[in-house]
């Protein structure tokens, strides 16, 4: 493959993750949980002792399930979790009922709907709307 087929083939897929931008943290959430539930697949399977009744093909799947887990879980671990962090700060600026608090935080609160994509965003302007609070245009 040339130099120029690989970048647009890695041009077409980052316009493609950066199109569903406002599914991030599901994607990244969905995989992140399938690649646990493979390592502990791997890791009963260990522990059970079952690999002396399965056969070859079978106990080389329970090996690779958990190696494929482990490397998709090291890769997913830091994105999905600074995600989740900016999805927990968005859902506890929204629980704030003071407005001086809410206006103090709300460069961060901006930030963390920017990152999470248009549906978050929506949703902190109605908030913010609620509480009579004018959200600064960035």
């Amino acid at each position: 493959m040339s130099k120029n087929a690989k970048l647009s083939l890695r041009k077409r897929a980052s316009k493609k993750w950066e199109s569903i931008r406002e599914h991030h943290l599901t994607i990244m959430t969905t995989v992140f949980v399938i690649s646990l539930g493979m390592m502990l697949f791997t890791l009963v399977f260990i522990i059970s002792g079952t690999y002396s009744e399965w056969g070859p093909e079978q106990n080389a799947l329970a090996w690779i399930t958990g190696i494929v887990g482990v490397i998709v879980a090291v890769f997913l671990w830091p994105e999905f979790f600074y995600l989740r962090g900016r999805y927990n700060f968005l859902r506890e600026y929204m629980k704030i009922s003071s407005p001086s608090e809410l206006r103090k935080e709300m460069a961060e609160a901006q930030e963390a709907g920017k990152i999470l994509g248009d549906r978050y965003l929506d949703k902190l302007r109605e908030f913010l709307l609620e509480k009579g609070i004018k959200m600064k245009r960035r």
